[in-house]
């Protein structure tokens, strides 16, 4: 006869190896999404932001209003249930359902959250000019220097760029500004110029400082910030603090080539080694300075535009310029006030199609027809990459707090 009292004590330790096994697979579970799946998200929201930056160049292209968006929220939902056998299998796209390894299913999806952007903020990140601190960011970036002048600015020192406005094309004075680029492309190869960020200590006050002003509290309100007061042979004091601030500096050896005598001449600088302050004014400065002056992010969308196919039977570019090399020497041969516009699809395009292309670097469908650009396509996947990092370093302001992705990880219990 069974002790029926014994029962429940049998049945213990088999209750506790299902419980083990379950909370074994729980964590298994979550240890797979994270490993697994941040990489599918993080994939998943990069191919949203393209697509976003795709469809706002075509639309420059067609004289729509453009529509930005931003991530705020990554969720994972996640459902558990009761289940009998089978193991789980986790594929990389993220996914995934399946059966934990023992006696729980589960299934989840994730939902990513866009907000649109709009306001006063938005439009002066994207009308006001670009700032110089993120032309050497790009640079540092490893971004060519020529190709981020390119892009980015319209007048370095004494040589004038090239306008871009909608109606008119590309308005250019002359050769001079593709003759620089060819000069900085070939300098920069033989290491004898580049665009950094280096320390230097600025003095704030224009007149001195009485020592009476210089208080304890002042004195420690300046260290929070990192300032520090600075005291002078004469007695009096001067605020100063370390800023890191945009260069470009030419290297030992640049005063005996050719090349590098003639940038100087065009850029109105010294040709001897030396680092000279970029900044955004072309009032004179204190100190070797060079004057830079940038056009705004939606006028590089706008320069952009001009390369996107107008239907899907658009005919090929002439002429086809294959590399940055090739477009800097065009640049340098046009006459004054010629039109550059014909050359923007020869170095960026953006293909036109009824059919969904087959291995694109990056698509959108406008809702009449797909949009794409060439995975082959070398100059166009150069400058799209290099126009989205400068996206996210113009409007992402700095106390601007991130996406957040919260994944399910399981318990312990």
């Amino acid at each position: 006869m069974t002790n029926r009292a014994t029962a429940p004590a049998r049945l213990a330790p088999l209750a506790c190896i299902l419980a083990l096994t379950a909370a074994t697979g729980c964590a298994r579970w979550g240890s797979a999404v994270l490993e697994d799946n941040h990489v599918a998200f993080n994939a998943s929201v990069a191919e949203a932001m393209d697509r976003q930056m795709l469809l706002n160049i075509v639309r420059m292209s067609q004289r729509r209003p453009t529509q930005w968006m931003t991530v705020s929220l990554i969720n994972v939902q996640s459902t558990v249930g009761a289940g009998t056998t089978g193991g789980v299998t986790i594929p990389a796209d993220g996914l995934v359902a399946g059966a934990t390894a023992g006696s729980l299913n589960f299934s989840y999806t994730p939902n990513i959250t866009f907000l649109p952007q709009q306001g006063e903020r938005l439009a002066r990140e994207l009308m006001s000019p670009i700032p110089v601190s993120t032309v050497e960011r790009l640079v540092s970036a490893g971004w060519p220097t020529e190709l981020v002048a390119l892009v980015a600015l319209e007048k370095l020192g004494n040589v004038q760029g090239f306008d871009v406005t909608s109606n008119r094309g590309i308005v250019i004075e002359g050769g001079d500004f593709g003759r620089m680029l060819q000069l900085i492309d070939l300098l920069g190869n033989r290491h004898m110029l580049s665009l950094s960020q280096v320390p230097e200590a600025v003095t704030w006050n224009p007149d001195p400082l009485a020592a009476a002003d210089v208080t304890i509290d002042r004195v420690m309100s300046a260290s929070q910030r990192g300032g520090f007061f600075f005291k002078r042979d004469d007695g009096l004091f001067d605020y100063r603090t370390i800023e890191r601030v945009p260069v470009m500096t030419l290297y030992d050896g640049i005063e005996g080539l050719p090349e590098g005598i003639e940038l100087a001449r065009m850029l109105n600088i010294p040709a001897k080694p030396g680092s000279y302050r970029l900044v955004a004014s072309e009032d004179l400065w204190p100190g070797d300075t060079l004057s830079m002056r940038t056009r705004s992010f939606v006028a590089t969308l706008q320069l952009l535009s001009m390369g996107v196919d107008a239907s899907p039977d658009t005919p090929p570019p002439t002429p086809d310029v294959d590399t940055e090399d090739e477009l800097y020497a065009r640049m340098a041969q046009v006459e004054a006030f010629d039109d550059l516009s014909p050359y923007v699809p020869a170095v960026f395009r953006v293909r036109c199609s009824e059919r969904t292309p087959s291995d694109p670097l990056v698509s959108a469908h406008d809702g009449r027809y797909w949009y794409w650009i060439d995975r082959n396509d070398y100059t166009s996947k150069i400058l799209f990459a290099m126009v989205r990092d400068m996206y996210d370093l113009q409007v992402t302001g700095d106390n601007q707090a991130g996406p957040v992705l919260t994944l399910p990880v399981g318990t312990g219990r």
